[in-house]
């Protein structure tokens, strides 16, 4: 089913919506409650205990199979309050549609007044998509606007969304945005909805439901947050306030990624700094502002091969960047984040310096910087570019395709994902 902002119209409107004249008239700013540390969960149950009614204190827990076993973190505080409770764990990864009907089925029979969302990006996509179908169930999900268009009118049912990420690194606890799965397309298409009343009204960061987060996700989600605040920072729609996030963001990720890979639960600060910098990273780009084609190119690539988000998206980060440089010279100011020095070189080969820093600190923790490189799922050249048409059209018709810097086309994103099975520099 065609997406919003896959209509002719809405693609030649964007250059005008995204100009910085316009942009400086439409800087919207919004986020969670934020609770963070041990005393999060006990402070976010006495404030619900405070603003719902005893006989309104149900709440539906959404998570998927993994996550399921982190429903006991929570129980003790939902007791303490009286709050009644359900568990729903039907979530599936890359959030299928039919998973969205079977969620909202879920809230009919039980009528919650609070969602619980605990686990990782998929968890959390679903938990707002559930709210959306349960709220207004006529609702075509491929035709939600984002602020430019009307409000939603969630928070009839729902009075609060509350998510628990066990992942460091997607963020969807303060985005606007939500991926979901569109399975009627051949192969299944990543699309994107984009709202803010989808952000979760209450957040809780608490570093005991990440402290045992295995290596691969570690690396993975942790590279998806490097993504996001580098590949905003990069864009026309920045502003000082996320600026600021997104450096310090990308500076958070450069100091503590290494460690939380490397050592995992054993080092609980790194652990708590990527927890926060996932949640800032987040803030700072899906909703408040708008990633880099590096997602553009990573939705169509991960979901044709399988490869998880994050891997997708940081592996097409220096490609993004540099395409991008052609226009801007917003990356000269991430610099200083990597240890380079600026003074006395060359454009070209400060971009060069730049961009090899950036692959190493991918390669530093396993990730991948060109596709024949990776290792989960193995891509073969073959396979890889007798799909480049799909890879290319479902690329060309991301939502974040209209948020580029630098307009893009068809040819352009064939060579982009040409030279990225080797590795090449983007030298068009």
């Amino acid at each position: 089913m065609p997406t919003w902002y896959e209509s002719q119209i809405i693609k030649d409107l964007m250059p005008i919506l995204g100009a910085r004249a316009v942009r400086g008239l439409e800087t919207n700013f919004f986020l969670s409650r934020i609770y963070t540390g041990k005393s999060a969960l006990l402070k976010v149950a006495r404030y619900l205990e405070a603003t719902i009614s005893k006989e309104e204190r149900k709440a539906l827990i959404i998570t998927d199979s993994f996550t399921k076993k982190f429903v006991k973190n929570v129980e003790d505080f939902l007791k303490l309050i009286e709050m009644d409770y359900k568990i729903w764990s039907g979530v599936l990864p890359e959030v299928p549609v039919s998973t969205i009907d079977e969620g909202a089925k879920a809230c009919n029979e039980y009528n919650p007044k609070v969602i619980i969302a605990i686990g990782g990006g998929s968890v959390m996509d679903t938990a707002k998509m559930v709210m959306v179908k349960y709220e207004k169930p006529k609702q075509n999900l491929f035709m939600i606007l984002p602020s430019i268009g009307a409000a939603l009118g969630l928070r009839q049912k729902i009075k609060y969304l509350i998510a628990i990420p066990t992942t460091a690194g997607t963020g969807s606890e303060t985005a606007t945005a939500a991926l979901i799965t569109d399975t009627s397309r051949d192969p299944p298409k990543k699309v994107e909805v984009v709202h803010e009343e989808l952000l979760a009204d209450i957040t809780i960061l608490d570093p005991e439901f990440v402290k045992d987060l295995p290596p691969f996700l570690t690396k993975a989600t942790g590279l998806d947050a490097l993504a996001h605040a580098m590949g905003s920072f990069t864009t026309n729609w920045g502003n000082p306030y996320f600026d600021a996030t997104n450096k310090t963001t990308i500076e958070e990720i450069v100091k503590y990624l290494s460690r939380s890979y490397k050592y995992g639960g054993k080092d609980i600060e790194a652990r708590s700094h990527m927890q926060i910098a996932s949640t800032w990273a987040a803030f700072g780009s899906y909703g408040n502002m708008a990633p880099g084609i590096n997602h553009a190119l990573g939705h169509s690539f991960g979901k044709i091969f399988s490869v998880h988000h994050g891997i997708a998206v940081s592996l097409f980060l220096p490609y993004g960047i540099t395409f991008k440089a052609k226009v801007t010279d917003r990356w000269i100011e991430l610099c200083p984040l990597f240890g380079i020095p600026t003074e006395n070189k060359s454009r070209d080969n400060l971009l060069r310096e730049f961009i090899q820093k950036l692959k190493n600190f991918i390669h530093s923790v396993e990730g991948s910087t060109c596709v024949k490189d990776i290792k989960e799922p193995i891509v073969s050249k073959q396979n890889y570019f007798e799909k480049l048409d799909k890879l290319v059209d479902y690329a060309m018709n991301d939502a974040v395709t209209l948020t580029t810097y630098r307009p893009i086309n068809e040819e352009q994103y064939r060579k982009i994902f040409e030279y990225a099975w080797d590795g090449r520099f983007i030298d068009f």
